[in-house]
């Protein structure tokens, strides 16, 4: 009897590989949309299906920030992957038999981890593993470089310019939790079609999970862009990376009294 090799799966989930991805997928933030998701585990793959069953429904007419939603949990579970030593491939298609189903990741080949990968699944559960900047707008620009991904752009804008914007400029700057340096990563995309949706998603993560490698702390909004007249309006001003889907606002942690009386 012969094998084909075109046949054996590349790699099988263990039952502890399991649990790490599920751990990491349970660390992006819910927000109020409660638990949009289910994963599905194949041999060498998993499958992410959204839950399309939701009492927010009427908030969330479409899906739109569901699917950011799982953008961010997919950021988590590609983080995941990589530090297990695998290289992942992102599957985005749709499947007519599945069409809740929004995404698929496959452990394709081997992969070493990098000091990147290890410091932003330390950063999953909330560990810093860099020093704080002393700018938070410069180091925003600099992260905002790095943060794009096909059909998504990222705007970082400082408190004034955020005040600037119409219509969401002064929900948005309520947001931080106080008047001291912090900076906002406006998130739009090229379109609202399903993959860049979720690749907002994805890079909203990345941009929390940046944060807190840094010492800082991050929340990611959708909010302010629930309606499609809002999000349509901003697309046409100068500077705003397509239509906008999130905001995420970094700032300096709040010092507790015992911090603020140390001389050492």
């Amino acid at each position: 009897m012969t094998t084909s090799l075109t046949a054996l799966t590349a790699h099988v989930w263990s039952t502890e590989e399991k649990r790490i991805l599920v751990a990491a997928a349970r660390q992006a933030p819910k927000r109020w949309i409660e638990d949009p998701w289910t994963l599905s585990f194949h041999d060498d793959s998993l499958d992410l299906y959204e839950r399309m069953a939701n009492k927010h429904w009427l908030r969330d007419r479409g899906g739109r920030a569901r699917l950011i939603a799982c953008g961010a949990v997919l950021a988590n579970l590609d983080c995941a992957i990589r530090v297990l030593g695998w290289a992942p491939l992102l599957d985005l298609t749709s499947d007519v038999t599945a069409l809740d189903r929004v995404a698929r990741l496959k452990a394709s080949h081997r992969a070493r981890p990098t000091a990147v990968d290890f410091a932003r699944f330390a950063a999953l559960s909330g560990r810093r593993t860099k020093a704080t900047p002393s700018s938070v707008a410069a180091w925003g620009r600099e992260i905002a470089e790095v943060g794009e991904a096909e059909g998504v752009g990222v705007r970082v804008l400082t408190p004034p310019h955020v005040g600037a914007l119409p219509k969401v400029g002064g929900q948005i700057s309520r947001k931080a939790a106080s008047a001291g340096s912090w900076a906002a990563f406006l998130i739009g995309t090229t379109t609202e079609a399903r993959g860049q949706l979720l690749r907002a998603g994805a890079v909203a993560q990345r941009l929390l999970l940046a944060s807190t490698e840094y010492g800082l702390v991050g929340t990611v909004f959708t909010e302010p862009f629930d309606a499609p007249a809002v999000r349509g309006t901003l697309a046409g001003i100068d500077g705003v990376p397509g239509f906008p889907q999130a905001v995420v606002v970094v700032e300096e942690p709040l010092e507790t009294p015992a911090q603020k009386g140390r001389t050492s």
